[in-house]
Order: C-alpha cells, then structure tokens, then sequence
C-alpha cells in the first residue's frame, strides 16, 4: 500500500476524511485536486483495439507521463488492453475517454485551496515548523 499523499514537506497529509497536519488537526480549507482537475490532455478518435471501432481517447503526452512517474503504469493498468501506444517510446499513450474520464475523477495527485485561504494556510505551515523562501 503507497503512503498517503501529503504536501509541504509533510505537514499536511490526506487521510480518509480529508487534509490534516502533522499535528492531527484538520485543514478544511484545503481540497483534493483530481487529475481531472489538473490535465486537460486533448480528445482524439482512434480504433479501439479491442473492438476495431472508431472511438474517443484521451491523449497523454509523453511529458506528462514523464513528470509523473506513477501515471502511466496507473492509467494504463486501468484502461487495459483498451490502451494505446502512439509512436514508440516517445510518442503517446492513448485511452478510452470514458475510461480517462473515471479513473482522473477518482485519482487525487494533489491539493489545492482559495486565494484568500493562502496566507491563513501558510501561516499554520510555518507555525509547525514550515520556512518558505
């Protein structure tokens, strides 16, 4: 089992019900940011390889894939046989845009929070020890 997603070197962790601190106490000013959220990779037609049909796929690119390591191995173990590699080694990888479409809604990389929370939440972050430029 992968450890829980935190963020600023570890003082804020995802736990089930939501970001906490190091300390335990809750962060309800932070969200979960999906990989929906944070790729809009383009929307392309290709022939589905299980079934010969023309269908819609998500394109990722190499340099996304490359950014994060765990994205390709992920999606494409989702996506199955479905997945397509455009291009060699290099190139693309292409999945069923329904399949693209579950597995970014569910899958959390990140965090994010309002503008206007950014100084309250730095501030608890430097208060547990985080030191910021």
């Amino acid at each position: 089992m992968a450890p829980p997603l935190s963020a600023m070197g570890g003082l804020l962790v995802r736990q089930p019900d939501g970001w906490r601190w190091r300390d335990g106490s809750p962060e309800p000013r932070v969200r979960d940011l999906t990989a929906a959220q944070a790729f809009e990779f383009p929307r392309v037609r290709s022939i589905d390889p299980t079934t010969g049909a023309v269908a819609a796929y998500v394109s990722i690119s190499r340099a996304a894939l490359d950014e994060d390591a765990d994205l390709l191995a992920d999606v494409i173990a989702f996506a199955g046989p479905r997945a397509i590699v455009v291009g060699g080694h290099r190139g693309t990888v292409e999945v069923p845009e329904e399949v693209w479409d579950v597995w970014a809604s569910d899958r959390v990389i990140g965090l994010g929070w309002e503008p206007s929370d950014e100084a309250g939440i730095l501030a608890r972050a430097e208060s547990l020890g985080a030191r910021f430029g």
